[in-house]
């Protein structure tokens, strides 16, 4: 088998006609398995699937007791593809709709690209399909990850631009490559859901290995814009069990007193927009990790490669619809641009 496609459902069941529907159409099925981790949804979802797979004997549902997030979900698909032998894995989010030649350009680039590692498709939004959603993910050096060309013009990345590296592919859609991750590991199930493609593709590029946009291949993602205050908690904790994990520690020295800076930034906000206790309790969520994440950190960075390229994508602005005051963009972005520039450049901070 050259290729599974995984996808983790959770009340899913709205999702599952378009999502299939689109592949069928647009994929060729030779040689590629389909298989859904379904993390105990009580909705009509197995029942779909179930209808669904009287059709698809390629299709394989492995039904879950309890929901084991994005993580450990798409853990247990990955362990499904490396016992069949699949050559590489593609995450699919269940409100993904896929369109025509899609696939086939993703798997050139693994196919001829041997460095590449992980690689995602332009993803546009499904109601909007003129702007992206994103085009390759954006990572701070305090740890913050974003949309990249979140909002855009569908014309301001052209295929004919060719494929371009990215600090790391969303993993809305992300092809990943089977024998980079027996040397990285798969994703941390103790992110459960958010930053988990970040940590991933951050330990890829510490190996050596890039991650890549392939304009030529393009899906639909039915994108909500709504944050919960469990979601920015969430995000926040594992932001820092990230950082905390991945870190080189002359990084984490140089990035103290902006990250510093940046928690007294998040703490205002988050009492301004209601989630302040959230994040109060995502400290002890941080605690309750710690012991495993630096037992953790001891083997991330002990396989660090000379040719890790993971601080060379890391940015100094936060350039998100939504983050745009003018504290953020007159005054933030342009110091701490700087002051990383800085810190890579003269002080050589990996």
């Amino acid at each position: 088998m050259k290729l599974a496609i995984i996808v983790v459902t959770y009340q899913a069941e709205p999702f599952l006609d378009g999502l299939f529907s689109t592949i069928e159409q647009y994929t060729d099925l030779d040689d590629v398995e389909i298989v859904v981790v379904d993390n105990a949804s009580s909705d009509k979802t197995l029942a779909e699937l179930s209808r669904i797979g009287r059709a698809w004997p390629n299709l394989h549902v492995l039904p879950q007791t309890r929901n084991t997030g994005f993580a450990e979900g798409n853990n247990i698909g990955l362990r499904w593809a490396r016992e069949r032998g699949a050559a590489f894995a593609l995450l699919l989010n269940q409100d993904i709709e896929v369109t025509a030649n899609w696939l086939r350009p993703l798997l050139s680039v693994m196919d001829n690209r041997p460095e590449v590692a992980a690689a995602q498709p332009l993803v546009v939004l499904y109601r909007e399909p003129h702007l992206i959603n994103t085009a390759g993910n954006e990572l701070h050096f305090c740890g913050f990850a974003y949309c990249g060309a979140f909002r855009q013009s569908i014309d301001s990345v052209r295929p004919d631009q060719g494929i371009r590296s990215v600090a790391y592919a969303s993993g809305a859609a992300l092809l990943l490559r089977m024998d980079a991750l027996a040397r990285a590991g798969d994703f941390d199930e103790k992110l459960f859901l958010y930053h988990e493609d970040c940590d991933l593709q951050i330990r890829l590029r510490q190996l050596g290995y890039d991650c890549v946009l392939v304009p030529e291949s393009r899906v639909l993602h039915k994108y909500t814009e709504r944050f919960s205050a469990r979601k920015y908690a969430l995000l926040e904790r594992n932001r820092w069990l990230v950082i905390l994990k991945d870190w080189p520690l002359a990084r984490l020295a140089v990035a103290a007193p902006a990250l510093a800076g940046a928690e007294l930034a998040v703490l205002l906000f988050a009492a301004r927009q209601g989630w302040l206790r959230e994040k109060l309790a995502s400290y002890g969520e941080i605690l309750r990790f710690l012991p495993a994440v630096v037992g953790d950190r001891r083997q991330v960075q002990k396989n660090r490669s000379p040719r890790a390229t993971d601080g060379a994508f890391l940015t100094g602005s936060l350039c998100f619809p939504g983050l745009d005051h003018p504290i953020i963009t007159r005054l933030a972005n342009p110091l701490l641009s700087a002051y990383w520039s800085f810190a890579r450049k003269v002080l050589r901070v990996p």
